[in-house]
């Protein structure tokens, strides 16, 4: 049948009139149509129910003089139920404009009764398949592509439009459609548009938006417009496309595009793009700041490869790239013009695009982490040679300390014997060489300890006046032999009993006295004890030691504290083992104070600390201050302790810590840094240091007492300083503290400030 495959597939004639019905059947049994089976039905419905029992049909002869539709109108309703059915309209011998209406809305074909003979219908019927099909097929093409298309005949009127066209525009189909396009309400209305448009220019191309609610783009369509014939019989033929997707698709490839370019341009990594053979395509800032070169210079290079070292790992970098395709921080080293060495990661992609073939690299500088690891295991080896040298040092201490014991026992012994001159003095010799070595080990033990953390101080009631007289009773005999005054002065208000450790405090002036005797040829040692400050419950004192000695040159003043420093005349190198200013030094910061000297060669010298100590009280005193520093043991507590100083925050923190087991004190080193901490934290009290890098106390207290939540504004906050003014001028309450700590802080003072606001 031509190519058209009909077995098993049903002619429906939609026909009231039952002769015409009967005549069409007759001649279908004349036609190539003849195996068809006929269905025939006397009413639209009738006509829908059979469409709609699971039969395919060949083709539909719908008589458009129904009893229940008359005209297109049941055309309509067929077209909108069943749009892929072939429908040929059967119209009066008076009706063919109508006819072609059909046709134009969406029938195939009209017949015209009267004339309608065998070769007729089914030449109409092989006709309607084909260009169902056709127009099927175009339609399903227009779908696709979103393109629709219209005609409009300017003199009579006559408009067409696809379906697709309809669909673009969100508007059903309706059996006509008026052509006052001039109307704002019509659907379309931007054909009124566009014919003018096209009517003044001959012919149109042109992007159109259709905007749906109020400011709200809706569509974006390309139109193409051709106008045929003169002003008044005009034609015109056109397509519009939907291409909102693609503008849309544009749209955000542009702002991905300017996006890539702000991480291209922006990044503080190196971004390249090479050829296979490394040669630069584009890089950003950061690679021409990585290699110390301008962009234009490395894009100058070669090779950008030729940067990479060593050469194995270089090569083994092309290789995994050339075979993979793609390659992930691979550590590889630059060097720079000067020399230096960095260290990278770099990641690589293959990268296939339309006219270029290449790759897209990340260049990571990660000397800087590279540094910290050396410098944690830099660490780790010196924590376990600390650990070596403390267990060598009591080792040594132990086997020397034995023989020395008997050495110095046995001189004593045999000096008290009846000796000769000569042997006296040789007797003599070993003693002092023996006190000498001794005094070295320990030295060497008392640095040692203080450099591992693990010294300790006392706080106990002792007599002041009672400890600088016995000391200085004692260094007189060293005095004397060398001819030298030696003084002591206490200032008036002294107190007779103070509370601390007066061990150590021995120890500082022991060192300091005697380094001064030992520097003094001539003239005389003052040791002078002065108040700096009174405050409730203590008193904050300076110990100096001035002498008439050699001196110390200014450009040797900052070395003066460190291990193993020994001072140096012109002809002359004095004994010792250079660790007794280190000592001294390391005790006054472990207890908060602070240490110094001042000197003028062949004048003499001056050290001097600072520490303070609390006022002696009673026993009763005693028990009651011991009560208000108590806390309740069956609670925790959280401490914020502020302080930028490493020595502070360990001496505060161990301070903290061995008082209370139930404490808990967190660190942040800057006022910056404890609000970060408040924000994520909770905590029952804050130690703020006044003087801190980034956001001092007085600006962090400000912030928290104004710009936090409502529970942080009456957080205890105790300013620890080592102003004191600010207990005097009050300015600690100005900025929103509840109360200060002065520096260097006694710990009972600190303790019972603590208690007292924690349990309010």
């Amino acid at each position: 049948m031509g190519g058209i495959e009909v077995g098993g597939k049903y002619i429906l004639i939609i026909e009231d009139n039952p002769g015409d019905a009967h005549f069409i059947e007759i001649l279908l049994q004349d036609s190539d149509f003849a195996g068809c089976p006929i269905v025939k039905a006397t009413c639209l419905e009738k006509g829908m129910e059979a469409l709609s029992s699971g039969k395919e049909f060949v083709a539909v002869l719908l008589d458009l003089s129904l009893p229940d539709n008359q005209g297109l109108e049941g055309l309509e309703k067929l077209l909108q139920r069943f749009p892929q059915t072939n429908i040929i309209v059967m119209t009066g011998m008076e009706d063919k404009s109508t006819g072609l209406k059909a046709v134009q809305f969406g029938a195939q074909d009209y017949l015209v009764k009267g004339k309608i003979e065998a070769d007729i219908l089914e030449r109409s019927i092989r006709f309607s398949i084909e260009r169902n099909g056709f127009l099927q097929r175009l339609e399903e093409t227009q779908r696709l592509s979103k393109i629709g298309n219209w005609e409009f005949h300017e003199k009579t009127h006559h408009f067409f439009a696809s379906d697709e066209m309809f669909r673009i525009f969100n508007f059903a189909k309706p059996t006509s459609v008026k052509t006052d396009f001039d109307r704002p309400d019509h659907p379309f209305h931007l054909l009124d548009q566009i014919h003018k448009e096209a009517g003044e220019q001959g012919n149109l191309i042109k992007d159109f938006s259709l905007v749906g609610e109020p400011g709200l783009l809706e569509k974006v369509l390309f139109v193409r417009c051709n106008v045929s014939g003169n002003p008044g019989n005009r034609v015109f033929n056109g397509i519009v496309q939907d291409i909102t997707e693609r503008r849309t698709a544009k749209r955000e490839y542009a702002k991905s595009k300017e996006r890539y370019l702000q991480i291209f341009t922006q990044s503080r990594d190196a971004i390249y793009i090479s050829t296979l053979t490394g040669k630069l395509v584009d890089c950003n800032q950061a690679m021409g700041d990585l290699f110390k070169r301008e962009k234009k210079e490395m894009l100058q290079l070669e090779t950008v490869h030729s940067l990479f070292q060593p050469q194995e790992r270089k090569n083994e970098f092309l290789l995994k790239l050339k075979y993979q395709r793609s390659v992930r921080d691979f550590e590889i080293e630059i060097k720079q013009p000067d020399g230096e060495i960095r260290y990278c990661l770099i990641s690589a992609n293959l990268q296939l695009e339309e006219g270029f073939t290449g790759y897209n690299a990340i260049l990571r500088d990660i000397t800087e982490r590279k540094q910290t690891e050396e410098l944690i295991k830099a660490k780790d080896m010196a924590d376990q040679s600390a650990r070596l040298r403390e267990q060598f040092i009591a080792s040594i201490s132990h086997e020397m300390r034995t023989p020395m014991n008997a050495i110095l026992g046995m001189s004593n012994l045999l000096d008290k014997t009846h000796l000769d001159g000569e042997q006296k003095e040789l007797i003599g010799s070993i003693k002092q060489s023996s006190e000498v070595l001794l005094g070295i080990v320990n030295d060497i033990l008392e640095i040692a300890t203080i450099q591992n953390g693990k010294i300790t101080f006392e706080n106990e009631l002792f007599q002041m006046h009672e400890l600088l007289n016995n000391l200085t009773n004692v260094m007189q005999y060293k005095a004397r032999e060398k001819n030298l005054e030696l003084k002591l002065e206490i200032e008036p208000g002294i107190p007779t009993e103070l509370v601390g450790d007066k061990l150590r405090l021995n120890q500082i002036l022991f060192n300091l006295v005697g380094n001064a005797i030992k520097f003094t040829d001539e003239g005389k040692v003052l040791l002078k004890v002065e108040k700096l400050t009174d405050f409730e419950g203590g008193i904050h004192m300076r110990f100096s030691v001035a002498d008439t000695g050699i001196g110390i040159p200014t450009d040797k003043l900052d070395a003066v504290f460190e291990s193993f420093t020994r001072i140096r005349s012109k002809n002359r190198v004095f004994e010792g083992t250079g660790l007794g200013l280190a000592i001294a030094k390391s005790l006054v910061e472990q207890q908060g104070g602070k240490i110094g000297v001042e000197s003028e060669v062949g004048k003499g010298s001056l050290f001097f600390f600072d520490l303070i100590f609390e006022n002696g009280l009673s026993k009763e005193k005693l028990a009651e201050k011991e009560e208000a520093m108590q806390l309740d043991e069956t609670k925790s507590y959280r401490i914020l302790l502020v302080e930028d100083h490493k020595m502070n925050q360990l001496v505060a923190r161990k301070t903290l810590l061995k008082k209370w087991e139930n404490m808990e004190v967190v660190l942040a080193e800057n006022g910056k840094e404890a609000i970060e901490k408040l924000e994520q934290e909770d905590f029952d009290l804050i130690l703020m240091d006044v003087q801190m890098p980034v956001m001092d106390g007085y600006q962090a207290t400000h912030h928290i007492r104004h710009q936090m939540k409502e529970e942080l504004t009456r957080i205890p906050i105790l300013a620890m300083t080592a102003h004191a003014h600010l207990s005097q001028d009050g300015n600690f309450k100005k900025y929103g503290m509840d109360d200060f700590v002065l520096k260097p802080f006694q710990p009972e003072e600190l303790f019972t400030k603590i208690a007292e606001y924690l349990n309010k």
